[in-house]
């Protein structure tokens, strides 16, 4: 994460560089989204059959494949192709690694476990970001990307050491299996809902943010660091909202952390002064860093374990779809009404989903309970 950290915010600075215009920028993001649509499911279900570690060990290749083609991009369609490949990077990564999450917490504290996890990866895109916003200011974008193969090169490596387990049994549950069943549970549903409306939120942050801060005329150096006030609050929700979700309840949790959500990226899009769009960032930052370890937690009180790669890899696909549609939708309305216009439809959308959890999510629910053989 380190890694995606120093790469994200700077690849629509390049496409910039190269003559993209908003449309364009959010295409980069559309692409990256619909390679993440098609494969998510596939990888996470890949990851139940083979194990967890030889997926995160092709994600880690891909990612550092990608660092080498942003080096060598010198036209908008390669950077679109990059994005893509990176979609691709993110499907092996990101199913099994929420799945690998949840296995290895206790079941009374899958919401604590994957909250760790979240702080964990944001602080290393928060640091990523912020060397990249660095890198970039003193010595050009070319060096960030570099860096960024290196750290990926590195992921690679640490992953050797990693000891995923491959086999559970059942003691006792109520969660429910199958693909149809992840179609048809209220629980697994209001996940997914809820995780297309933070993806939607998170990407207008990380397709367009860059670029509409260079519109208010905030240099590169700054524009890392409004990045990393972002993953900032990204660390600090996810901290708390996991345990708090486990002791008071998702739905309770969650809707809180949406309403927060709203009311930054209506600040995002009213400001154009440095202080108050960090302000605004971080309360975009501390909302989506609460609703994502909790949106996993209640995906996760919905399976089993031995089908949770396929239930994280059904949730990212819905996010990747949210991300692709927002990005696109995002870029064309920055274009034909206003730059500030994407952070309102954001906001419009988190008081949406609140309101749907209140349909679709019991105030509590079972969770299950297994261990590893």
């Amino acid at each position: 994460m380190f890694a995606i950290g120093l790469a994200l915010p700077i690849s629509p600075l390049l496409a910039l560089r190269l003559g993209a215009n908003w449309i364009e920028i959010g295409i980069m993001g559309s692409a990256w989204g619909i390679v993440f649509t098609l494969s998510a499911f596939m990888t996470g279900r890949l990851s139940d059959v083979i194990g967890r570690k030889p997926v995160l060990a092709f994600s880690s290749v891909l990612s550092a494949l990608a660092a080498l083609m942003f080096l060598r991009a010198s036209t908008i369609t390669e950077l679109i192709a990059t994005r893509a490949l990176e979609g691709l990077a993110w499907a092996c990564f990101w199913p099994p690694m929420e799945a690998l999450a949840t296995e290895t917490a206790d079941a009374q504290e899958v919401g604590k476990g994957i909250g760790r996890v979240t702080s964990i990866y944001a602080l290393g895109f928060a640091a990523g970001s912020s060397v990249a916003g660095s890198i970039t200011s003193f010595f050009g974008l070319h060096l960030a990307f570099a860096v960024y193969f290196v750290v990926a090169s590195i992921a690679l490596t640490v992953l050797w050491y990693v000891k995923a387990p491959r086999h559970v049994r059942r003691v006792e549950t109520s969660a429910r299996t199958g693909v149809s069943s992840l179609l048809t549970s209220h629980v697994v549903v209001a996940g997914n809902i809820l995780g297309a409306s933070y993806t939607f939120g998170l990407a207008t942050v990380m397709a367009l943010l860059s670029a509409y801060a260079t519109g208010l005329g905030i240099s590169l150096f700054w524009i890392g660091i409004v990045f990393s006030v972002f993953w900032t609050g990204r660390i600090l929700g996810a901290a708390l909202a996991g345990g708090a979700s486990d002791r008071f309840g998702r739905k309770q949790v969650a809707s809180l952390a949406l309403v927060i959500g709203a009311g930054g990226f209506i600040i995002i899009a009213l400001v154009s002064d440095l202080p108050y769009l960090a302000t605004g960032v971080f309360l975009a930052g501390l909302s989506v860093g609460a609703t994502f370890p909790v949106n996993v937690a209640i995906i996760a009180d919905g399976v089993e374990l031995k089908s949770r790669g396929t239930a994280m890899g059904l949730y990212e696909m819905v996010c990747a779809l949210a991300f692709m549609v927002s990005s696109a939708l995002g870029g064309v309305s920055a274009e034909a009404l206003s730059p500030r216009s994407p952070y309102a439809m954001s906001a419009a959308v988190f008081v949406s989903c609140a309101v749907a959890l209140s349909i679709f999510l019991p105030p509590r629910h079972l969770k299950s309970r297994e261990v590893f053989a």
